[in-house]
């Protein structure tokens, strides 16, 4: 045991004396030498950077996949966005790797739909798009809609169900839809609070059941005609 105790001193004097002999020779006999130099010719702390035993770290990225599902439900070719990707990350020291966290896989919806026809409760929808969409629920009561009462941004007839909400930008008013969860209903209405993929579902329900409705994603067919059980 003693024989390698002073073995690891003499290495370590014999690499300190190899350090002040490549800084002390002179300049064409310094050549070859294999130690890493630094400023000025002196040789580099073994773990600084370019040292002998310096090792390079930093972060690093680890991409996401994407899981693609074939949905006989929309047409054929459309693409949608279920789930975005996030990447990853890891750590690395040297060759030593670290996973900070992992990567978030995206899924994407492919439609196959050759014949854009959705078929519920013995009803039969025709459709020319779906969106996957925000739904939120409101009421008629004044504060949900405002003093000027539960009538539509459109036409400004009164509200009843199947009348929703959305962005005009988005969804023309007048367009007919088939939601999921939902059912038949129509753009007519609008909010300062519907932006963009966000559609706003009218019930003559309970502020408190309309609460309970939250924050919900479903998908919203764009239909091609009037479905014969729309209400409206």
């Amino acid at each position: 045991m003693r024989r390698h105790v002073r073995w690891g001193i003499v290495g370590v004097g014999a690499l300190m004396t190899i350090s002040y002999g490549v800084a002390s020779m002179p300049k064409h006999s310094r050549v070859n030498a294999s130690v890493p130099s630094g400023a000025g010719g002196l040789a580099t702390w073994p773990w600084a950077p370019r040292g002998i035993t310096w090792r390079s770290s930093g972060f690093n990225l680890v991409p996401y996949s994407v899981r693609v599902t074939h949905d006989p439900s929309l047409p054929k070719g459309q693409r949608m966005l279920i789930r975005p990707g996030e990447s990853g990350t890891i750590y690395r020291v040297g060759s030593i790797k670290t996973l900070v966290s992992p990567p978030v896989n995206a899924h994407v919806l492919v439609g196959t739909a050759t014949v854009h026809t959705l078929s519920i409760g013995g009803h039969v929808y025709r459709y020319d798009k779906v969106l996957s969409m925000l739904t939120t629920a409101y009421n008629g009561s004044t504060s949900m809609n405002g003093p000027w009462g539960a009538v539509a941004a459109w036409d400004g007839k009164p509200l009843h169900p199947g009348d929703v909400a959305v962005d005009p930008s988005v969804i023309p008013f007048g367009t007919y839809l088939y939601i999921d969860g939902y059912g038949p209903a129509r753009a007519v209405d609008s909010g300062s609070a519907i932006i963009g993929d966000h559609v706003d579902l009218f019930f003559k329900e309970s502020s408190a059941k309309i609460s309970a409705w939250g924050l919900q994603w479903h998908k919203v067919y764009i239909l091609a005609q009037k479905p014969g059980n729309y209400a409206g």
